[in-house]
């Protein structure tokens, strides 16, 4: 190979990675780029909007609320990943609720996403609601 067709090739080569950077986003990150628009900084939400996610991992503590998290549209209808979406749920429960983690808590994977994004919620304010009274009958919340 002569030495322009070298340069050239390199050239292609360089300009092909720069073209297709491999970084991944932290789960906050994430959280910034895809939340925080509605649910904001410190989870604290929009009144009537965007439910705060202060105190999300209350949620974990009764039946269905695992499964209700993921498959809200928000969540089951993002453009991230399963993966990403189990690191960013991760990443909240921690961040925002970590004083409410049950101490069996088990972090969501990439799988189990998969598998409850496929739910589709149709009642989505009837089954927070039945949820949120189910918490308060188990004095979760006040």
């Amino acid at each position: 190979m002569n030495r322009t067709m070298m340069m050239a090739l390199g050239a292609v080569v360089m300009l092909t990675s720069m073209a297709s950077p491999t970084r991944a986003e932290s789960p906050s990150q994430l959280y910034m780029l895809n939340c925080w628009g509605c649910h904001r900084p410190n989870g604290e939400g929009i009144a009537g909007t965007a439910p705060p996610l202060q105190g999300a991992a209350d949620f974990l503590k009764v039946k269905g609320g695992r499964q209700y998290l993921i498959e809200v549209p928000g969540v089951s209808q993002s453009a991230l990943n399963d993966t990403q979406v189990a690191e960013v749920m991760n990443w909240i429960l921690r961040t925002f609720s970590k004083e409410q983690l049950p101490p069996d808590f088990k972090p969501y994977t990439g799988e189990e996403v998969k598998q409850l994004r496929a739910v589709k919620m149709l009642e989505i304010t009837k089954t927070r609601d039945s949820l949120v009274a189910e918490m308060v009958a188990q004095k979760i919340r006040p």
